[in-house]
This record gives C-alpha cells, sequence and structure tokens, in this order.
C-alpha cells in the first residue's frame, strides 16, 4: 500500500521496562540523563512529563495511576501508557499521541468497559500518532473506538465486542473513522491490523436473527482516508462487516486496501452487504468521489446461512482490485434486492436514480466465487465498460452461464442488468484459485 502507516513506538530501555515492572513505581522518568542530542535532560520536564506511565488497578499511592485516562493526562507527548492485567471500567480519550498497550502476564488480559453506555468508549481526539494495542474493549454504547478529523491511528491485536447493543435508528459501529478535508483540513490515517471485532448480534442455525436487532458495523470509514484494514476477524454484525462511504457531500478522495480480512455472520439489517463500497445510506446527488479501494485476499461466509445479505461485495465508487477473495455461499435462496442492488456475491454499480454513480471498473480477477444463490458477479446499470472479470473460478469448471436481468438464476452466473457491457470473463479457472499463487489460468 502506497501510504502505509508506520506505528510510532517508543522504544524503552532495558532499565525503563524493569521499573515498569515493579507495582510501587508505575511512573516512569523520560530519560537516562540524556537526550538523543546529547545533552541533559531537565528534571522538571521529566517530573512533568514522563514518557511511560504505568498503570495498576490495584494501585495504592506512592504515585501509581490506577486508571488508564489518568496515565493519559500524566504522560508526555508521544509516550507510552503501560496497562497490567485487570479490567478497567472507564471511557478514554485519547487527547495527545501515545501508544497504549499492556504489559505483564499475556495470560491475562486488559479489561476497558465502560459504564453507563457513553456514546464512544475509546475516542481519538488528536492529530498526533495514536497506537492502541493488545487490549479487549467491551462496549454497550453507540462506539466502541472512534475518531473524527485528521487522526493517524493504529489499532492492532484489539479485540473489541458489542455487549447487548442497543436496538438504535441510529448506526453502531465497534471501529468508525470519519474525516471531510473540508473542514478539518487534512486527511486522516489508519491502520486496523489483526483485531477481533463481534457486534453481539447472534443469528441461530434457522437462519437470521429474529427482528429487532443493533445494527451494528464492524468497521466504518468515511470520507477523506487513507486506510489498511488487514488480517481482521469480524463476526455477527447486525449491518456491514466493513463499510466504506464518500462523505457526505459526495466528493473528496477515500482511498483504502482491504485485505486478508475474515468475514462471517454479517446479518446486515437493511439488507444490503457484507462489504459496501458506497455512499452512506439516503445521501443522494452525483458521486463525484475519487480514490481506490482494494479488496484483496479476504474470505467472506454465511456459516448461518441467512437470507439477509444482498450481495457479499458491493463497490459503487473509488475502484480498484477484487482479486483472491473468497466468496462462499453468502448469497443465500432468501436474499432479496434492495433499491440499490440485486443479489449477487460481486455487486458493480448500482440501480439508485437518485445517487448518480459513476461508470467504474475494478479489476474482479482469480476469486473464488462459490455457492452463492442468484448471481456470481452481477453487473448495475449504469456499468456501461466492460469489466476484466478473468481467471475467476465460478463452483465449476465449466465457467460461468451469462445471463440478462431477466432470465432465470443460475447459481454463480454473470448477471447482466440492462444497459450494462458484458464483462470480459474468459479465461476462467478450472479450479479453485484464490489461494494458489497463480497469476493466469489458461
Amino acid at each position: 500500500m502506497k501510504n502505509r502507516i508506520v506505528a510510532p513506538l517508543v522504544i524503552a530501555s532495558a532499565s525503563i521496562i524493569a521499573l515498569a515492572c515493579q507495582p510501587d513505581r508505575a511512573t516512569v522518568e523520560p530519560s537516562l540523563g540524556r537526550t538523543l542530542g546529547g545533552h541533559a535532560a531537565s528534571n522538571e520536564a521529566s517530573l512533568a512529563e514522563p514518557q511511560a506511565v504505568v498503570v495498576n488497578p490495584d494501585a495504592h499511592g506512592n504515585g501509581v495511576t490506577a486508571t488508564i485516562q489518568e496515565a493519559i493526562e500524566r504522560v508526555a507527548d508521544g509516550g507510552q501508557v503501560l496497562v497490567k492485567p485487570g479490567t478497567y471500567p472507564e471511557a478514554l480519550v485519547m487527547s495527545k499521541g501515545l501508544t497504549l498497550r499492556p504489559i505483564g502476564d499475556d495470560a491475562e488480559p486488559v479489561v476497558i468497559a465502560p459504564p453507563d453506555r457513553p456514546d464512544i468508549a475509546i475516542q481519538v481526539a488528536t492529530r498526533e500518532p495514536v497506537v492502541i494495542q493488545g487490549v479487549t474493549l467491551l462496549f454497550s454504547g453507540a462506539n466502541g473506538i472512534r475518531g473524527d478529523g485528521v487522526v493517524n491511528v493504529t489499532v492492532e491485536r484489539v479485540t473489541a465486542l458489542a455487549v447487548s447493543p442497543l436496538v438504535l435508528s441510529q448506526q453502531q459501529n465497534v471501529i468508525s473513522f470519519s474525516n471531510s478535508a473540508l473542514t478539518s483540513g487534512g486527511r486522516a490515517q489508519v491502520t486496523l491490523r489483526n483485531n477481533v471485532l463481534n457486534g453481539g448480534v447472534a443469528g441461530d442455525d434457522a437462519g437470521p436473527p429474529s427482528p429487532p436487532f443493533a445494527q451494528v458495523f464492524g468497521i466504518s470509514l468515511r470520507g477523506d482516508v487513507t486506510a489498511e484494514v488487514a488480517g481482521n476477524s469480524i463476526r455477527q454484525m447486525g449491518g456491514a462487516c466493513i463499510i466504506v462511504t464518500t462523505r457526505d457531500d459526495l466528493n473528496g478522495e477515500t482511498n483504502v486496501d482491504i485485505v486478508d480480512n475474515d468475514l462471517d455472520e454479517c446479518y446486515p439489517l437493511q439488507r444490503a452487504g457484507s462489504l459496501l463500497v458506497q455512499p452512506r445510506a439516503g445521501v443522494n446527488g452525483i458521486v463525484r468521489a475519487t480514490g481506490v479501494v482494494n479488496i484483496v485476499g479476504n474470505t467472506i461466509r454465511n456459516s448461518r446461512g441467512s437470507p439477509l445479505p444482498t450481495t457479499g461485495i458491493s463497490q459503487l465508487f473509488a475502484p480498484g482490485r477484487i482479486e483472491r477473495n473468497r466468496i462462499l455461499g453468502v448469497v443465500q435462496p432468501g436474499a432479496v434486492g434492495i433499491a440499490t442492488r440485486n443479489p449477487a456475491a460481486i455487486w458493480i454499480g448500482t440501480l439508485s436514480t437518485t445517487a448518480l454513480a459513476p461508470n467504474i471498473a475494478p479489476i474482479v480477477r482469480l476469486n473464488d466465487i462459490e455457492g452463492n444463490a442468484y448471481a456470481g458477479l452481477r453487473v448495475g446499470p449504469n456499468i456501461t465498460t466492460s469489466i476484466t472479470a478473468t481467471c475467476n473460478w465460478w463452483g465449476t469448471a465449466d465457467g460461468p452461464s451469462i445471463l440478462t436481468a431477466t432470465n432465470p438464476q443460475v447459481r454463480d452466473a454473470i448477471v447482466i442488468e440492462a444497459g450494462a457491457a458484458v464483462p470480459s470473463y474468459v479465461p476462467f479457472a478450472p479450479a479453485p484459485i484464490a489461494s494458489t499463487t497463480a497469476l493466469q489460468c489458461d
């Protein structure tokens, strides 16, 4: 990815780590007497802004912080908040650049569990680099981790669970970042890597959860954002597992790499899809937003056979590569069309006459598209440029059927809506290809 974000980790010396592990020495001074330039650091600065602060839930005086928020307020800009195992009943505001991570025995977790359903459990409210690593978040409000405007955030190896999510008319999010350069004057930089997210909307073996249920989205990115979303496991969402949207004025630039994620049990309340790239629902006008969204190497399933997902992947703007994904049985026989799309494992374009979308042509190659009712690839009427859709596995060595929207539906076929161009789909893969190293299939 061109704009890969490098996490600004602060490297502690052996002496600092040793001090951090002592229960009565939670505050660690910023240096061993000299700065990087070789000059002595002032004692006043050291006392005022320690480079690392340890948090101990069993703190009993001696300068030890018992809450994570107190440590955030005390640590120097760019420092580390090192949290000992335990449960912390607090919502957090990251008001400065820092790294938040656990220390101690890996067998015992650091659990952040805000009481009283705050709107945001962990809020990023700074432009400086913030890194959140290795903690467990249990939240019951509208947002787990959220940032608005220009942020520079890395969230990795975090387990986040929505506990008894509220049945609300508004969208709820496990992780959400939104930015408009019109008001912020810059771009947001986001890296979400190797996290485990659960929206708490559990289905059953017979199909979807019984309404009413919460509309919880896993990862939501909006507007002028450059992001990497890689290696995450996302389950039991009442909305899309991953959604990327334009600014509300339908302009801006959105660049996202969605790579090697494992998505399952995405139960979209509004019957949309598992992975969406589109304007926000209800926003109308001409879509002029630009950017590139690459969707590569992801596995998308519907293990409980819910009829709620209309699509596995749906893309309306910011075309890039849709490659090496495994879209396995996502769209079930009970799936229905909605105002913006018809059922398909991969849907390109839109049916909307109010959000006028560009004629995009993403590359759709080297995917395994298998076990989906109605269509493997479906092309919307606004797509008048022929899409390259070669070297895909369509669930049979004979390749896909090519159908118009008025013809009977065949599993994993290519379906062309009226007015759309027929994709280029030959050669096609004679066997599953997504997990191989093959670059061609003829």
